[in-house]
Formats: structure tokens, C-alpha cells, sequence
């Protein structure tokens, strides 16, 4: 892990003891349902994961279910199309010459397995869970670029640190101290060079593909099976369960519910 990166994830660490904490009982983010009916007050939301409310927990959980998918796109942007090979050595498409690098995605990719790696080191030491033991990003004895991560090996290495986190989800919720930091950093603070999930899934890809009729659940006002879940994303970050035909809307309460039955279709 380079100097800059060791400092930036320093400072992530330092910012922890500071995140203030809400009452008892509800969303640590403080987060708030708005009725419909526009006089009524917003009512906040309960911490049903540990501190944080369903829509914190869901939204989570899906950001970090993309960063596989999300880093193996990344990666497979690094190089234009007219190289000709990605694996061991780039070589562009004339005379064995290195091919340019598209250092947005190199630098993003790079450091959103850092930011990764940093928070095994913090989940780990507050739950006395040791880390996940994974293969080394980058040579750093090489030239930047000289044996790039192939987007393959990228997308296996982030899959083996994300089911790390996903297996503890829970037990991070229940962390007062971490669980905020943790959801926004992932979400949607990120680090200077490389921003939230949500905002890189919207520059990077992949595209997320249509919803199959099959995934959809019967509504329980017109009876259709139309409801599907509105997944966050950058322009909008908050998760919907919705009826696509009559445009019913779930109770944030019953998300938890919903969250389960939509688990197969989105695996």
C-alpha cells in the first residue's frame, strides 16, 4: 500500500472515535421516512441492523454485492481497444509497444481495493476476527503497469473481501462506533481519488441488467406480480419496493420482508 493511501486510510481510522451517536433505537444516520400525506411530520427510521435502519443495511449490502462486478469493469477499462493483449504484458497494437493506460479507472480500481483491505484491518481488530488472506493487488517492485491485475484476477480477489464483510454484515451493523463510517464510505464518501460505489458504478459500469419477470412478487394492493425493488444508485441513493403497475410503495418497515424474498433474484 503506497505512503498516500497508508495516510488517507490513517485518517479514515482517526475520524471513527469522532461519529456522534443517536438515541436508542433509531438509524444512527438518522435517517427518516416522508409519509406521502405532505403535513404529516417525517417519522425516523428504526435501527432494525444493530444501528443501522433497514434502508442503511439494504443499501450496504448492495453496494458491496456490486464491487466485484464493479472492479472487474474497471479494470477491463484500463487499456483502449486497440491493445491487443491484457494478461502478463500490455502491448499496443504496433511493433510490441506498451500500450497507454486510462488512469481514472487505474487510480479508482486501485484504491478501491485499499479502502477494502483498510476496513478488514478495522472490522477485523473490533470484532477479534482475523483478516481475509488474499493475493497481493500489484507488484510494487514493477513499473506501474508493467503486470497489470487482469480484470479476472480483480474480480476474484474482490469477491474473496466482500463475502469477508457480507458474512458480518450484521455484526458491523452492531458496531456504534464503525457502522455509519463503514455504510458511507462504501456508499458514498470514498476517499479523495475514489469516490463511493454508487458514484463509480455510474462512471465505470457494469450496466446493471433489466429485472427478469420471473424476479418480480405479487402486489398486495392490485394483485399483479409487478413489485420489484428500486435499487440505489448515485442519482438517487435511497432503496424503494414498488408495485411497477398500480405504483404501490412499501412501508420502509417491511423492507427486511421484502429485502428476503428479492435475496434469490439478485444473487
Amino acid at each position: 500500500m503506497s505512503t498516500s493511501t497508508k495516510k488517507k486510510s490513517s485518517s479514515r481510522e482517526n475520524s471513527i472515535s469522532s461519529e456522534p451517536v443517536t438515541p436508542t433505537g433509531l438509524c444512527i444516520r438518522r435517517c427518516a421516512w416522508q409519509p406521502p400525506d405532505k403535513d404529516e411530520a417525517p417519522r425516523p427510521k428504526p435501527a432494525r441492523h444493530g444501528v443501522l435502519c433497514d434502508s442503511c443495511f439494504y443499501r450496504l449490502n448492495h453496494a458491496l454485492a456490486l464491487i466485484p462486478e464493479l472492479t472487474m469493469a474497471m479494470r477491463t477499462q484500463l487499456v483502449p481497444l486497440a491493445a491487443s493483449s491484457y494478461r502478463d504484458k500490455i502491448t499496443g497494437g504496433r511493433n510490441s509497444s506498451p500500450a497507454p493506460l486510462r488512469i481514472g479507472p487505474l487510480d479508482a480500481s486501485d484504491s478501491l481495493y485499499a479502502r477494502l483491505v483498510t476496513w478488514t484491518e478495522v472490522v477485523g481488530g473490533k470484532l477479534g476476527h482475523p483478516q481475509p488472506s488474499v493475493a497481493v493487488w500489484m507488484n510494487f517492485r514493477e513499473a506501474q503497469g508493467g503486470r497489470p491485475m487482469s480484470p479476472e484476477r480483480a474480480h476474484e480477489i474482490a469477491s474473496q473481501l466482500v463475502a469477508w464483510f457480507l458474512v458480518r454484515l450484521e455484526q458491523i451493523a452492531g458496531l456504534e462506533s464503525i457502522a455509519a463510517v463503514f455504510h458511507d464510505d462504501i456508499c458514498y464518501d470514498g476517499w479523495g481519488d475514489s469516490p463511493g460505489v454508487f458514484t463509480l458504478t455510474q462512471r465505470y459500469g457494469p450496466d446493471r441488467p433489466p429485472q427478469k419477470p420471473s424476479a418480480y412478487r405479487d402486489c398486495p394492493t392490485c394483485g399483479r406480480k409487478a413489485v420489484f425493488v428500486k435499487w440505489p444508485d448515485a442519482s438517487d441513493p435511497d432503496l424503494a419496493v414498488m408495485c411497477n403497475d398500480c405504483r404501490w410503495v412499501a412501508d420502509p418497515a417491511t423492507y427486511g420482508f421484502y429485502a428476503r424474498l428479492f435475496e434469490d433474484s439478485t444473487a
